[in-house]
């Protein structure tokens, strides 16, 4: 019985509480006056900048024309060219692979010769290799007007032996042919003497004839 009791007790309460609560009622004025506002700014013409600040103005608008930076050009400089009979060591230097011993090599050797007939003759300078020789012969050239010729006629046999293009049987041939035919006159009696036509024509433009000398 007292469990029945309790039962109907609580369906009780549960079927009157409703009526003691009261309704809280929410104010909508606010919100309501809020979304009158936002619908107003939305109305309004446009007045966000053309560029905002997270976007970046095309370049003419960050750089004026007057602040543009231009690219600089220069005059075209002449190619290094070297005249390598009158050079001295300071120019030599100047070419590619060439330090100043190599500088003096060259110098050595072209007062062995007489002077550069050919640039060519520069790969007969000791230590001078195909690829060095590559790298210079553009900016180098031989005036031959500047090249130290030999009197053949009266030259001693040291000064003969002196260069590189005669060796001692051919300077041999030449003293005794002056001594015993007399004087050699013309590059012909040379190349005969000398007998050797690769030697006779790269010796041939350091040979003089002096003709006072003949006569």
């Amino acid at each position: 019985m007292v469990l029945i009791m309790l039962i109907m007790a609580v369906e009780s309460v549960n079927a009157l509480l409703p009526e003691f609560i009261k309704k809280e009622s929410i104010d909508m004025t606010a919100f309501e006056e809020e979304i009158v506002k936002f619908e107003a700014i939305l109305n309004q013409p446009d007045t966000v900048k053309k560029y905002p600040s997270y976007e970046k103005a095309p370049i003419s608008k960050q750089y004026p024309k007057q602040y543009t930076n231009k690219k600089k050009v220069y005059a075209e400089r002449p190619p290094l060219m070297i005249e390598i009979n009158t050079a001295d060591s300071a120019q030599l230097v100047k070419l590619y692979g060439i330090g100043p011993s190599f500088a003096g090599r060259i110098l050595k050797y072209r007062g062995m010769l007489g002077g550069f007939f050919s640039i060519e003759q520069l790969l007969e300078v000791y230590g001078m290799d195909s690829v060095r020789y590559a790298g210079i012969q553009k900016n180098v050239k031989a005036d031959t007007s500047f090249i130290m010729t030999i009197d053949v006629n009266t030259a001693e046999f040291k000064t003969l032996l002196h260069h590189p293009y005669l060796d001692y049987e051919t300077v041999k041939l030449i003293c005794n042919y002056r001594e015993y035919s007399g004087p050699i006159t013309c590059s012909d009696t040379l190349r005969k003497v000398i007998g050797y036509d690769p030697m006779y024509e790269k010796v041939k433009p350091y040979i003089e004839y002096r003709k006072s000398n003949i006569e």
